[in-house]
């Protein structure tokens, strides 16, 4: 079937369900894009996150040698199954993505991974989160096989996750999403291309992973904790919201650092030199 002149792909299978977010892409043109967006490579490892009713898989089975595909969905293994079972280069996983074993899925193969998924708003939060932890261990540990995620998000969260310092959208995901990838904002999708449309326009946005530490952060924790603290108080100069910040140095006024400014002028390479003045003690 067509909408607007788009191919649109009808399938029979459980209705969506409202408390897992799902809204299930069925523009078929829209998952082509994606899966192109991916920079694929024949030989790369595919991980998609809630294949739903399987559009976005049909294309990645037609670029990628190995495919995993993690649905929580239970009432969609018999159509998932039937339909694409008995493909040679799928791997199909009925569980939670937020417990999948994400570090032991990277280790136990070399080969370079490229994670795609639609990702339901309510979850995109932790989701992101568990995949820059992950993109962290692997940093820690010397290796780098994680190689991008393309994600489709409201595109609110997406362009947070992409912004630039200085502008109003940017904030504690940006910073902490910079600590391990780079980001770029790619194309917005309607609310025609999901069953059932959700209520706000969704967009794409891809995390090039690096592939080596680019900051010494002894304490990631300790980070994120300031740059969360910072930000709940985003209009107010750093001078006024750090003295409440708890852990930091009696004399954390002392250290050579900007603090007329606010949160949102800093670059993610100006929160870490923040960060490790007042921790080591530097001035």
């Amino acid at each position: 079937m067509t909408n607007g002149g788009r191919k649109i792909r009808a399938f029979s299978g459980p209705r969506p369900r409202k408390e897992l977010g799902q809204h299930f892409l069925l523009d078929e043109e829209i998952a082509e894009q994606i899966v192109t967006a991916m920079n694929p490579v024949w030989t790369d490892r595919a991980l998609e996150i809630g294949p739903g009713r399987g559009v976005l898989l049909r294309f990645l089975l037609k670029s990628f040698q190995q495919v995993t595909a993690v649905e929580i969905d239970l009432r969609l293994q018999k159509s998932l199954t039937r339909t694409f079972g008995g493909h040679p280069g799928l791997n199909l996983i009925f569980d939670d993505f937020l417990r999948f074993d994400l570090a032991g899925f990277l280790a136990a193969n070399a080969a370079p991974v490229k994670i795609v998924g639609n990702v339901p708003y309510a979850l995109s939060g932790a989701i992101l989160f568990h995949l820059l932890d992950a993109a962290t261990e692997q940093l820690q540990s010397g290796q780098s096989r994680l190689r991008s995620a393309t994600l489709m998000l409201q595109r609110e969260v997406a362009q947070r996750i992409a912004a630039q310092p200085g502008s109003r959208i940017y904030g504690a995901i940006t910073v902490l999403r910079s600590l391990c990838a780079d980001a770029t904002l790619l194309f917005a999708v309607p609310p025609t291309a999901f069953s059932p449309p959700p209520k706000v326009t969704s967009a794409v946005v891809r995390l090039d992973f690096y592939d080596q530490p680019r900051y010494a952060l002894q304490d990631r924790l300790g980070f994120s904790q300031l740059v969360h603290h910072v930000f709940a108080h985003r209009r107010k100069m750093l001078k006024n919201t750090m003295g409440t910040f708890y852990g930091i140095r009696p004399d954390w006024q002392e250290a050579d650092f900007d603090f007329t400014r606010r949160p949102e002028e800093l670059s993610i390479d100006q929160f870490v030199e923040l960060f490790q003045r007042l921790q080591t003690g530097e001035s």
